[in-house]
């Protein structure tokens, strides 16, 4: 029979209702919630919570391991060999899991390394979260970070790559439908991923049972991506020719009646406007108004809330001046957007795993993943208490603790 621990005297924080369960006890067996109430006669190991609040662990939907968060990542990877790409891939795994983020979603990646570093995660070699990978993005031919590999020509290729990224371990199909800042030589304002490609790309995932998701600056591309059947769009960020930002309300509306859930990614946005502003330039030269299309992905945000539009929570982490423990820096960003504290948590919590179609993730409650933090707060009053955990709790395993005897 699997080990088992009781936690006990907590404050439950329970996403879904915005309320706190107070006097509550978790019984954890193996990597399981077992049952949540209280437990007079239980005499087996117990962690005394102390009053402290009990929250599900963070889902950050939108990272990139291998990028280095730092103020021009593109170079940093390019200038890295494969050794060196592993290192930062653990770093920022570290980082992310005493950050109390136990789920992540890797969108794109170089993806022999990608998968190697997953299998290296769930071994236990190194330590980090769980992770869910598309292994090599799909983009056309010298597209947006094709230096991470992936690009393809034709819906034949397309094919054969998400058939090869499925068969190593992907768990969902990204795809680069425009042009993006981080990649010369592509603009942010141009659709360049053909509509036939991104068809055949809905079609393979929905016969794999995979969700699919598109990185769209373009206008176009949010377009395109609503005709072809997207279940997501990342950033979403508005932008026509001959570069300029300008919000789109019919499109919104498009995106929300077809219920395509959009992840916004504002603080990474925000962190790269400023570091454009410091620099005086853009790290693309063809991205000619990267700072209006970068702080207006808050003032959409505002609309994508005022909309009743389905949000998820991630960060973009790996790109410029965004480390992997941005996770609560994003939801005050959606705070500042209109969007309550309540709100913004479960967008990295409930929300957030059903919208990825993880199965009992992201909630303290019986049969749920025993993934989960001890917080020195209530972060439905105050979201700063996420930033530095207790205790974070992986698959019912102690991975972090913030005095240092963590395994993390």
């Amino acid at each position: 029979m699997a080990e088992a621990f009781l936690v006990e005297n907590a404050r439950i924080v329970q996403v879904t209702t915005g309320s706190i369960a107070a006097d509550r006890s978790v019984l954890v067996r193996g990597d399981r919630i077992e049952a949540v109430g209280r437990f007079p006669g239980w005499s087996g190991a117990t962690l005394d919570a102390e009053g402290r609040h009990l929250c599900p662990g963070l889902i950050d939907s939108h990272v990139h391991f291998f990028l280095d968060a730092g103020p021009d990542p593109r170079r940093g990877y390019l200038q890295s060999d494969d050794a060196q790409r592993m290192e930062t891939a653990r770093e920022n795994a570290r980082l992310a899991i005493r950050a109390g983020i136990t789920t992540v979603r890797d969108c794109a990646a170089p993806g022999r390394l990608m998968f190697r570093f997953q299998q290296k995660v769930d071994a236990g070699e190194v330590a980090g979260p769980h992770i869910v990978s598309c292994g090599y993005a799909l983009m056309r031919p010298k597209g947006h970070c094709h230096f991470l590999g992936g690009e393809v020509a034709t819906v034949r290729e397309a094919r054969q790559r998400i058939e090869w990224n499925l068969n190593h371990g992907a768990g969902f199909v990204k795809l680069m439908a425009s042009g993006g800042g981080l990649t010369p030589g592509t603009v942010p304002h141009e659709a360049d991923l053909p509509l036939e490609i991104m068809q055949a790309a809905v079609r393979e995932a929905r016969a794999n049972g995979v969700h699919i998701t598109a990185h769209c600056h373009a206008t176009d591309s949010i377009r395109r991506g609503i005709e072809a059947g997207l279940d997501m769009i990342e950033h979403a960020s508005f932008v026509e020719p001959p570069g300029r930002y300008r919000y789109d309300e019919d499109l919104t509306r498009e995106m929300r009646d077809a219920g395509i859930i959009v992840g916004p990614t504002v603080y990474s946005a925000l962190q790269t406007a400023r570091r454009f502003r410091a620099a005086g330039a853009a790290h693309n030269p063809g991205d000619v108004a990267a700072v209006e299309r970068l702080e207006g992905r808050l003032v959409n945000t505002g609309h994508f809330r005022r909309l009743g539009m389905k949000i998820i929570g991630g960060t973009d982490c790996g790109a410029t001046n965004t480390p992997f423990d941005s996770l609560v820096d994003e939801l005050d960003s959606y705070v500042e957007a209109g969007l309550s504290r309540s709100e913004a948590l479960r967008s990295v919590t409930d929300l957030g795993a059903s919208y990825l179609r993880l199965s009992r993730v992201g909630r303290i409650r019986p049969g749920h993943r025993a993934d989960f933090t001890l917080l020195a707060g209530n972060p439905l009053e105050d979201l700063e208490v996420l930033r530095r955990p207790l205790r974070v709790y992986k698959s019912g395993c102690l991975v972090h603790e913030r005095n240092g005897r963590g395994p993390a």
